[in-house]
């Protein structure tokens, strides 16, 4: 069966997308439950459709590019988790589809086939994360429209053009999110590698990369948003705190098949005869990618199965070597169908009833709906003190304080003026009907600011406060 993709004829194409399809269509209009990142990300797109600003009135780390990502979803959907797996499902198809058409046009393998586009798209259909529209899936998309303009074999005063945009790309990347940025080390080695006029070719990929940064911090500097944008954006991704969404057993689970492609794949390309040479300077700036993809996810602040979208190019590469090599076909189809099966297996275990066998547990990411349907408030304004966002699922969030981990820059410093000062006026400007209270900070504000927290009474819910 592997065979028949070492091909690019139209029904190779059209049998890619149609098998992507089938993995990913049936759960997801099916129904996978919601999860609780995804709700926040609905919220920061529903503030924006509401016309406030970011980082100024809407205290969150989502990167601007992100940010207008989720304003136009809300604009064109509302809260809808159909529309976002839908999208991220179409952005996984064409990232795999535009990685797959740059390998072929730049004749980085001795023949044209869709083997990579195959293995992208089969190894991205591994979990639901992969249909979770992350900043990083949206920054990954920018980073491989960046790759035919950093490989561009440049010669002084010809077509250096080119690395302007590859830095461009890569600097919407970072604006997708931030430590993407790091992929700026993945550009200076394909400038190294593939430029004539280093110093030269460099600058122009870096002044490209700088460019969207330096029209939006003009933006904020005009709206009075820097400080704010300078915090919650700039240096906020680097506090290099990491914890695990998902417990590390299940992500080494699920990333066992990838690493073990990775492993026979690099195993193959070791081997391979002398090529062409920019056939072996493309393979070395694939290295370079795999490594900054690894140092990008293990120096986040969260990582899970879904942060490992950086490194299905890379896998997708190194893998059509071992797919295409001399051994015997059957041992080749063997090795796909395992990981074909593999795939299945693990992503539809739950229909399947392969949960009591296959024990990952994905209830840290999912928005269990009993507590949703459960919540006490519904279809009205709230403001939520503390880590439990299920009260938004039914009700509109006011006030800048949507992230609670961010919120702390002034609930977590009651004893400062500043902090008591800002509470105020953004309480005062938009009042919540009711406020959640699960950290116990109501008698403390109550007392601290009367004419704000003071007209809110308890419920007979003691978490719940309802505005006179």
């Amino acid at each position: 069966m592997i065979s028949y993709f070492r091909s690019i004829l139209p029904s190779r194409l059209i049998l890619l997308i149609l098998l992507f399809l089938g993995l990913q269509l049936p759960l997801i209009l099916l129904g996978i439950p919601g999860t609780t990142p995804e709700l926040l990300q609905m919220l920061v797109g529903e503030r924006l459709g509401d016309g406030y600003s970011m980082y100024r009135e809407i205290y969150d780390n989502t990167a601007p590019l992100t940010a207008l990502v989720l304003w136009l979803l809300d604009l064109m959907a509302g809260r809808s988790f159909l529309a976002y797996r839908l999208t991220a499902m179409g952005l996984l198809l064409l990232q795999a589809l535009l990685f797959n058409y740059n390998l072929n046009r730049h004749n980085v393998y001795v023949s044209n086939n869709y083997l990579p586009a195959l293995l992208y798209l089969l190894l991205g259909s591994l979990s639901f994360e992969y249909n979770m529209l992350t900043p990083l899936l949206i920054g990954n998309t920018f980073i491989i429209l960046s790759v035919p303009y950093i490989i561009t074999l440049s010669r002084e005063g010809y077509d250096n053009n080119r690395l302007f945009v590859g830095g461009f790309m890569l600097g919407l990347a970072a604006m997708s999110y931030l430590p993407l940025a790091l992929f700026l080390v993945v550009g200076a080695f394909a400038v190294l590698f593939f430029a004539a006029s280093t110093f030269r070719s460099m600058m122009l990929m870096f002044c490209g990369f700088a460019f969207p940064y330096a029209m939006l911090l003009t933006y904020y500097f005009y709206t009075n948003t820097v400080p704010e944008f300078m915090e919650l954006h700039l240096l906020r991704p680097w506090q290099l705190q990491v914890a695990f969404l998902r417990p590390p057993t299940d992500v080494a689970i699920l990333m066992s098949i990838p690493a073990l492609l990775l492993l026979l794949s690099l195993f193959s390309a070791a081997s391979l005869p002398q090529r062409l040479v920019f056939q072996v300077k493309f393979q070395q700036l694939m290295w370079v990618w795999l490594i900054v993809s690894l140092l990008v996810i293990f120096t986040r602040d969260e990582i899970s199965l879904g942060t490992f979208v950086l490194v299905l190019p890379p896998i997708a590469y190194f893998s059509q070597f071992f797919f295409t090599s001399n051994r015997k076909a059957w041992m080749l189809n063997t090795v796909f169908m395992v990981v074909l099966a593999g795939v299945v297996l693990l992503r539809y275990r739950s229909v399947l009833g392969l949960q009591d066998f296959l024990l990952v547990d994905e209830s840290p990411l999912l928005l269990h709906e009993e507590q949703v349907v459960t919540v006490p408030v519904k279809n009205s304004t709230v403001l939520v003190l503390g880590n439990d966002i299920s009260y938004y699922a039914h009700n509109k969030p006011v006030t800048p304080y949507l992230n609670w981990k961010l919120a702390q820059r002034h609930f977590g410093r009651l004893s400062e003026y500043r902090a008591i000062f800002l509470l105020h006026e953004n309480i005062a400007h938009e009042q919540p009907a009711y406020i959640i209270d699960k950290v116990g900070l109501m008698p403390e504000l109550a007392y601290k600011l009367p004419d704000v927290f003071g007209k809110y009474e308890q419920t007979k819910d003691p978490n719940i406060y309802k505005l006179n």
